[in-house]
């Protein structure tokens, strides 16, 4: 069963159900809706430049300036440790490719099994 199946179901269920009520429990249900429909809001219609303006305006206290710097220094930190880390990847994969380009590394070492510890003793010398 598939979910518009599932809800034409559930349609024709809540439709039947509806000629059981009695009419005065009908009566009911249809002031309350009434109720709850004029008791809506109506959307607003304000341009987004302004309803920004309206937040910084009014949300920026001393604190909320503060929470936001705070904020902003830690993304700008995470975004340089990551932008260092990737330096420092890069600089260890170099080091690797010129020592393999440049032939300084025995043929032993390429068909040896433990070529990745031979990896990692030559990069800590």
């Amino acid at each position: 069963m598939n979910e518009l199946h599932f809800a034409f179901r559930v349609r024709q269920h809540l439709n039947q159900s509806l000629q059981q009520i009695d009419d005065d429990k009908l009566a009911r249900l249809k002031a309350a809706r009434e109720a709850a429909l004029s008791a809506q809001k109506a959307p607003a219609t304000v341009p987004s430049l302004a309803s920004a303006g309206h937040y910084l305006r009014f949300n920026f206290d001393s604190r909320g300036l503060r929470f936001s710097l705070a904020a902003l220094a830690l993304v700008l930190a995470a975004a340089l440790y990551v932008h260092w880390q990737g330096d420092k990847l890069i600089a260890e994969l170099s080091d690797i490719d010129s020592a393999l380009l440049s032939d300084d590394v025995p043929m032993e070492a390429l068909v040896d099994k433990d070529f990745n510890e031979w990896l990692k003793n030559s990069q800590e010398r």
